[in-house]
């Protein structure tokens, strides 16, 4: 059963996760729009960022969300104006 923390609980991770220039798993939920059924999926199919499991917290190194990022770039293909007439 998921123990409910308390708001200086979860202020106290986010501020332990920085010191370790790390995110933590609602932070990476908050910066891709995703929810938390997600980013579990995302690790139990090797599709996220490699992350680091502690007890039961997930924390991700920010090099390591930067590279997952950048790996989602998608770049627009030119097409001649003609071919989208």
């Amino acid at each position: 059963m998921k123990r409910i923390q308390s708001t200086e609980d979860v202020e106290r991770v986010r501020q332990l996760a920085d010191s370790l220039d790390c995110l933590t798993d609602e932070d990476l939920q908050l910066l891709a729009d995703a929810t938390p059924c997600t980013t579990d999926a995302w690790r139990k199919r090797g599709q996220g960022p490699v992350y680091i499991r502690v007890g039961n917290r997930v924390l991700y190194r920010r090099q390591d969300v930067a590279e997952f990022l950048n790996g989602r770039v998608k770049q627009r293909a030119a097409a001649p104006a003609k071919e989208l007439l």
